[in-house]
């Protein structure tokens, strides 16, 4: 695990953005798995920026969705999808049969996480993925539990993690997650870990105690041979 220190939210992305420019250059069909939320956000708007003056970019790459909320009211705007296509999907030009995906709205959690576990067992393994932690250690919606689920999965949602930002005020909060298993992320090639946002500098300082448990989801990825730490000091 390589920790990078950068200043500021803009250094963290123009960092991370380094590292996918990189990757894409050397393999333009890569499986790239993209997260939603506030963390790659600015990495996504650099690769959009980038797009404008090289249009191929991107052209060819594939792309599946980290983790999904479930048990959301119909028609809600606080899902994976909604944010991913915004931020992603949509300025990259992403098409979409290059695009696998899971439906926050399914009527069969279970059986799509099911065809998401066979997808990645056939096209996978990932090459470069992208993940944020959060406040309780979790990665994806893989949370602090005894036991961990390897593939893609119906979760029970955290208390802690319900109780977390914009969730909070919701009319009608997710009521379980649907999330790529620990084991497919530590099967991706290489892994981009963002941390920023406000309450995340406790489990940062925990993840660097080396300590492997999973307790901890995030702890699990000193078990990988290819994960970029990306840091935004003013947010820890």
């Amino acid at each position: 695990m390589n920790v990078h220190y950068l200043p500021n939210f803009t250094e963290m992305s123009r960092k991370g953005f380094e590292f996918v420019k990189a990757a894409i250059d050397q393999k333009p069909d890569l499986l790239f798995c993209v997260a939603s939320g506030g963390s790659p956000s600015g990495l996504y708007a650099k690769m959009a920026k980038h797009r404008l003056t090289e249009p191929d970019f991107c052209s060819r790459l594939r792309v599946v969705k980290l983790d999904e909320w479930g048990g959301l009211e119909p028609g809600s705007t606080f899902t994976s999808e909604h944010d991913v296509q915004g931020k992603f999907i949509e300025p990259l030009g992403i098409s979409a049969d290059r695009y696998r995906t899971i439906d926050p709205f399914t009527d069969d959690p279970a059986g799509d996480c099911a065809s998401m576990a066979a997808f990645l067992g056939k096209s996978g393994p990932v090459d470069l993925c992208i993940l944020g932690i959060g406040v309780n250690g979790h990665i994806a919606l893989n949370e602090p539990s005894d036991r961990l689920v390897p593939d893609f999965h119906v979760c029970e949602l955290a208390e802690s993690t319900l109780n977390n930002g914009m969730i909070k005020s919701l009319k009608q909060p997710p009521t379980f997650g649907m999330t790529m298993g620990v084991g497919e992320i530590l099967r991706s090639r290489k892994i981009l870990l963002f941390i920023s946002g406000s309450g995340k500098k406790a489990a940062f300082q925990r993840l660097l105690n080396q300590e492997v448990s999973t307790q901890f989801p995030a702890s699990l990825l000193w078990l990988h041979a290819n994960v970029e730490v990306i840091v935004d000091q003013s947010a820890v």
